[in-house]
């Protein structure tokens, strides 16, 4: 069913309630799946692809800029750029990269939005255990990050391969304002979005790709996929509406 997404981020504090603390930065739009047209990697601006190693159970990586380049690793420091060290990001081919709001068509606060595409074979569930995306000036600046402060997020389905569906996250009404600030502060060619992430749910990693990337959800047509119990009673009204329809035909 095809929906509006700028009516869900105004919804957002009804639908994410659930998986929530009482304030957060960074909140999930809805717990099911949503569709967004053509996300393959370098269809859209990817800034975070994360893939575990070996018999590793969690997922870390953090990208960040300084003003000149990109740093990579594995969490954020104090400062606002990324520590160095090993970690699970994956780079190459626009896989790992800070991007800038206008080169992800993003104009204000109301139609920013961060979603997580979830990568899992056999599309097996993973957890959400930090989501953080960071906003730089042109000159390195750390300027404001939005946190995600739900606790840990077991997301049950996942996509089988690098495609189209995952989980969109957006910004609170307050968060909101404080980009617009920025934005009209710096501009949009000025600000650099850099995300640091954490999954795992104690599990030996299962080789699945799970990238983030940003984009203007005002220009984006989006697709809720509903959860197999909302299925399963879409498909009951389903039958329900022929059975009527037969009996409807007999007594005519």
């Amino acid at each position: 069913m095809k929906g509006t997404l700028m009516f869900r981020l105004a919804a957002v504090g009804l639908v994410a309630a659930p998986f929530t603390a009482a304030r957060a930065d960074l909140v999930l739009v809805s717990p099911n799946i949503v569709t967004v047209g053509g996300t393959g990697l370098g269809a859209v601006n990817t800034v975070l692809t994360l893939e575990a190693q070996g018999n590793s159970t969690v997922e870390a990586a953090c990208v960040s800029f300084n003003g000149t380049t990109d740093i990579i690793g594995p969490s954020r420091s104090g400062t606002g750029q990324c520590n160095t060290g090993t970690n699970d990001a994956q780079t190459g081919n626009s896989q790992t990269q800070t991007r800038t709001l206008s080169q992800a068509g993003i104009t204000s606060g109301s139609n920013f939005a961060l979603f997580f595409n979830a990568i899992e074979p056999g599309g097996n569930s993973i957890t959400l255990n930090t989501l953080v995306a960071s906003f730089y000036s042109a000159n390195g600046t750390l300027l404001h990050t939005a946190t995600y402060l739900g606790a840990p997020h077991d997301f049950l389905q996942t996509e089988t391969g690098n495609g189209n569906s995952g989980y969109l996250f957006g910004l609170t009404t307050a968060e909101q304002g404080t980009l617009d600030g920025l934005i009209a502060a710096n501009g949009t060619t000025n600000i650099h979005v850099g995300i640091t992430a954490v999954a795992g749910n104690g599990l030996p990693a299962q080789a699945g790709h799970e990238t983030f990337f940003i984009f203007n959800n005002a220009t984006t047509p989006t697709q809720v996929t509903p959860e197999p119990s909302s299925m399963a009673l879409m498909a009951t009204g389903l039958f329900g509406m022929v059975g009527f329809a037969r009996r409807r035909r007999r007594s005519n």
